[in-house]
């Protein structure tokens, strides 16, 4: 095992400049409220890590209205003034209107696929609700309180809790493994977080009791993931020693596990970023070191999966190969928001100043930020081999809030921000689609390659697009309906 201070630099990293931080929020903050309706809900269509869309519902989700509560909260912390403590307040209240207490679950926590209230939803919800419980009045605490602890016991604890195997499982139900129930890594480290949350709010143990048990599953999988990790890169020059080799650095954790399916396998870098903070939860929760081990070798594993030409970080590697694309830009606000969290103990290196400035300088005239590098190059055959593709150009509120909350931690006097009423439009136009952002719609018109294709018009303060059209979901759902494989 890594020492706890393997990675922590005395030496002071380079400062971004407070004035560019402040500029570049002030633009995105204005952006972002082109989506937001009247009741603090932040629309967006959902454009997803692989071929997974969500563009015909475009209501809020808890993924990125947690991002945008807890930003917004970063911000009314630092200065207290009414406007942050405004957006703030209005976003939370939204996102606790989502609780139905008669069955105790919280709508609108699919993400990517309405059919699903999955787990780190869920807990992203929750955390967010419990972050500014202090900043809010009497009567929100409360109620903010007892609805993330109704939801956690009659959801988490009282259906997701799989006792044969110490963890929480996807979701119920699971349309993607009806078979069989899956445990995700970073699922169970935000739920720890959560529950660590809420029982230092409430004082009632069994939060904290089950947050420790996962502690212990995620203890046990990472040791074994570890000796597996060795055999497969024993011998083998790795990303942390060459930064154009093919092999992932060690200290990777697998995505998933199942009953019949142990081995580790998928090492996605942006849900290493967010399992940080639930292992920093642990940590301070129990000051084991076991947990300060875990949270230094995924930190070296993620600095060290970056790039060398986009400074961007690699998507995921499988069984320890690298597969380069996607590569988020906007959305790796959530890695690096995981390191961000972990700095008291890695040190400066959290903030890796370079890909900071990455990311900063691919903003949109309108403030706002393109989602990916090489969504045409993902690792399956059905991708037509390179091209820019409008999933890389477009701007969705899912991957910009994540931006957004980092950024609102960078910032060190958020009165500075001077928001910027959007009223800029971002046409991009080339020889396969059209992508068209104003301050009331986004338009697309993509005819190839066969997998991008679509015809979207979506009003953004409006929880349903307009129109939509995809070939090929339109082709998954005839094979679906006639019984064939998709």
């Amino acid at each position: 095992m890594l020492s706890v201070q393997y990675l922590v630099d005395r030496k002071q990293s380079p400062v971004i400049d407070q004035n560019r931080i402040a500029d570049s929020l002030g633009e995105l903050i204005g952006w972002l409220e082109t989506w937001r309706d009247e009741r603090g809900a932040y629309n967006g269509f959902v454009v997803h890590r692989t071929e997974t869309k969500r563009m015909r519902r475009t209501h809020d989700t808890a993924w990125t209205q947690a991002a945008i509560i807890r930003g917004y909260g970063n911000l009314y912390r630092k200065s207290r003034e009414p406007r942050w403590g405004q957006a703030m307040t209005l976003a939370a209240d939204l996102l606790a209107s989502r609780y139905d207490p008669q069955t105790g679950l919280i709508s609108h926590t699919g993400h990517e696929d309405e059919r699903f209230r999955s787990l780190v939803s869920c807990a992203l919800g929750v955390c967010a609700l419990m972050s500014i419980a202090d900043l809010v009045s009497e009567e929100r605490r409360e109620n903010y309180i007892h609805l993330a602890a109704d939801h956690a016991r009659r959801y988490w604890l009282d259906v997701l809790w799989v006792e044969s195997e110490g963890a929480f499982k996807f979701a119920e139900p699971d349309y993607w493994s009806p078979q069989e129930d899956r445990f995700v890594v970073n699922f169970n480290t935000m739920a720890a977080e959560a529950l660590l949350a809420i029982h230092q709010a409430t004082g009632e143990c069994e939060f904290r009791e089950r947050a420790l048990r996962v502690g212990e599953w995620l203890l046990e999988r990472w040791n074994y993931s570890q000796e597996v990790n060795t055999k497969i890169l024993e011998g083998r020059t790795t990303v942390a020693n060459d930064p154009c080799s093919p092999w992932m650095a060690p200290g990777g954790f697998s995505y998933q596990f199942t009953s019949s399916q142990r081995e580790p396998d998928n090492y996605i870098i942006l849900y290493t970023g967010l399992s940080l903070r639930g292992f920093w939860a642990l940590y301070r929760a129990t000051k084991n070191e076991c947990f300060a081990e875990i949270i230094c070798a995924q930190s070296q594993y993620i600095l060290a999966m970056r790039d060398p030409e986009t400074r961007l970080f690699y998507h995921t590697a499988r069984h320890g190969k690298i597969e380069r694309y996607p590569q988020f830009i906007a959305g790796a606000g959530m890695i690096l928001l995981g390191l961000h969290e972990v700095m008291p103990l890695i040190g400066q290196r959290a903030m890796p100043e370079d890909t900071v400035m990455s990311i900063l300088s691919r903003a949109h005239d309108n403030g706002s930020y393109p989602g990916f590098v090489g969504k045409n190059q993902m690792a399956i055959p059905s991708r037509y081999g390179g091209g820019v593709v409008w999933e890389d150009v477009a701007a969705s509120m899912n991957w910009n809030a994540q931006w957004f909350e980092y950024l609102t931690r960078l910032i060190e006097n958020s009165a500075q921000i001077d928001v910027k009423t959007s009223n800029k439009t971002v046409r991009i136009a080339t020889k396969r689609f059209l992508y068209r952002d104003n301050p009331t719609s986004v338009e697309i018109i993509s005819w190839w390659p066969p997998r991008s294709a679509g015809l979207y018009l979506i009003i953004k303060k409006k929880p349903m697009a307009k129109l939509t059209f995809s070939p090929a979901s339109l082709y998954g759902r005839v094979r679906s309906a006639l019984g064939l494989s998709t």
